[in-house]
């Protein structure tokens, strides 16, 4: 199509490509700049899809950017930017696009204090340990959204919640009773996560992630690794030799393909690929010994070593923990020093 309109001046935004006119905006203020077709070489009728567009597309791509699980992303990305971890923001952000989809809210400028609230009770009715800490990490959110000028007034610090008396002491499990719930397992892939726990110290979520390729059979080595879906706790691989016994079940057991726990499940929406805290729990209960988490076998693989006198430096290096975080969790378990004796020999 020719141009019918030569003599017009060119508006601020438009400009051409070749022989077409195009459109420079700024949708969303202090979001990215787009460039698109206005799919005509009629300067007029440039003028008018320019108009259009602005009518039309802008407010509903800056709804689209208002909305909650955008606001959510970038925030989880500012904040990874400013130097928090990539492990760290990312269970964040699960936390509050679950959030904003229990309280059904589109943007955060539709979220009420009583939506919070109610929220934050059926979630406490659960556990209310979990309950505070995940308000806490609306809170954070929120503040994020006021100083960035999307919210006039921080809600959720608004709530009130129960002084929540102190947290049981952190609990390790004796070897006879590791070797209890072992015994007492039916289920081969259910062991291989107390085996992976107990003897190597791996989260949950390592368990579920671990490939074929993290278990070195020949070396007797477990290399945590990061993968196209998973990221190690702060970014951070590492190795660990494996015990003979673990070593041993794992032969037993076989490498799975891709994944070693069930390598037939595939990610879905869930924050883990699957799950076994209910048949774990359940063994719990059936051994006596429902007051511990599966957490508590990372804390006894860590626990029984200093006990013994393994290095806190070899320690922290296979738990991928800090060596202050190590020293303050576990420094008591450490054996008498004989040393202590010799100035007064």
């Amino acid at each position: 199509m020719g141009s019918k309109s030569t003599g017009l001046k060119i508006p601020k935004g438009i400009y051409r490509r070749g022989q077409s006119f195009w459109l420079r905006w700024t949708p969303v203020p202090g979001g990215a700049q787009v460039r698109q077709s206005l799919g005509t070489t009629d300067l007029v009728e440039a003028i008018q899809e320019a108009g259009r567009i602005r009518r039309t597309d802008g407010p509903a791509k800056r709804e689209a950017a208002d909305a909650s699980d955008a606001e959510v992303d970038a925030y989880v990305a500012a904040e990874i930017r400013r130097g928090l971890s990539h492990a760290t923001m990312e269970s964040r952000g699960y936390v509050l696009h679950a959030f904003a989809k229990a309280i059904s809210a589109s943007s955060p400028r539709l979220i009420s204090q009583r939506m919070i609230q109610q929220w934050y009770d059926a979630t406490a009715k659960v556990n209310a340990y979990t309950a505070e800490a995940y308000l806490n990490q609306v809170k954070w959110w929120m503040t994020w959204l006021v100083e960035k000028g999307k919210l006039t007034r921080n809600l959720a610090a608004e709530i009130r919640t129960p002084i929540l008396p102190p947290r049981r002491r952190r609990l390790f499990m004796r070897p006879e009773q590791v070797r209890r719930l072992l015994d007492a397992c039916s289920d081969p892939e259910l062991k291989f996560a107390i085996y992976c726990g107990a003897h190597a110290g791996l989260r949950k979520d390592e368990v579920i992630e671990a490939r074929t390729n993290w278990f070195d059979m020949e070396a007797k080595l477990i290399h945590v690794q990061t993968t196209e879906t998973f990221t190690p706790k702060d970014r951070d691989n590492r190795t660990i030799p494996m015990s003979d016994e673990l070593h041993a079940y794992v032969e037993q057991f076989g490498l799975g393909i891709p994944f070693m726990f069930r390598p037939a499940e595939r990610h879905g929406e869930s924050r883990y690929r699957t799950d076994f805290i209910r048949s774990f729990n359940s063994l719990l209960d059936r051994c006596g010994l429902a007051e511990y988490t599966f957490h508590d076998l990372r804390r006894t693989f860590a626990s029984l070593l200093v006990s013994k006198g393994v290095s806190i430096y070899k320690v922290a290096k296979w738990l991928g923990d800090t060596l202050e975080v190590v020293e303050d969790t576990y420094g008591h378990l450490i054996p008498q020093d004989d040393q202590i004796n010799a100035a007064w020999k």
